[in-house]
């Protein structure tokens, strides 16, 4: 299965505002199910893809904690990205954390929120 990143803050602003999300205690997962005949500027974006973004919060962590809480959602993904539905935009955020969660934490609660969210095949 393709995935592609979210780059512009557009399309992050799009899923957060008309996209579906569930908590947990470490992470948030939106996600946006993508109408047929979408566009990206004039190009038009495959149902056949996921789109995904990943969000870590600037205030508490500094950059060497936001890049580590980021190759570990990106490692969780990837593991549940097979299982999943095609035609969405996702964006998976860090809630607020004084102190870094362990990558087995992120894992499961991401394979739980996505679950909920009901976008797996």
């Amino acid at each position: 299965m393709t995935s592609l990143p979210l780059r512009f803050n557009y399309e992050f602003s799009r899923v957060y505002r008309r996209g579906t999300y569930a908590n947990g205690r470490h992470i948030t997962v939106h996600v946006f199910r993508r109408p047929a005949g979408l566009k990206h500027y004039e190009t038009l974006i495959p149902s056949d893809i996921i789109r995904v973004g990943f969000c870590a919060n600037k205030k508490q962590l500094g950059a060497v904690g936001r890049n580590r809480a980021r190759r570990l959602m990106r490692e969780a993904y990837r593991l549940l990205e097979p299982g999943l539905c095609k035609g969405c935009d996702i964006v998976i955020t860090l809630r607020s954390c004084e102190h870094l969660p362990e990558y087995s934490d992120i894992a499961e609660e991401m394979e739980r929120l996505m679950g909920k969210l009901r976008i797996f095949v």
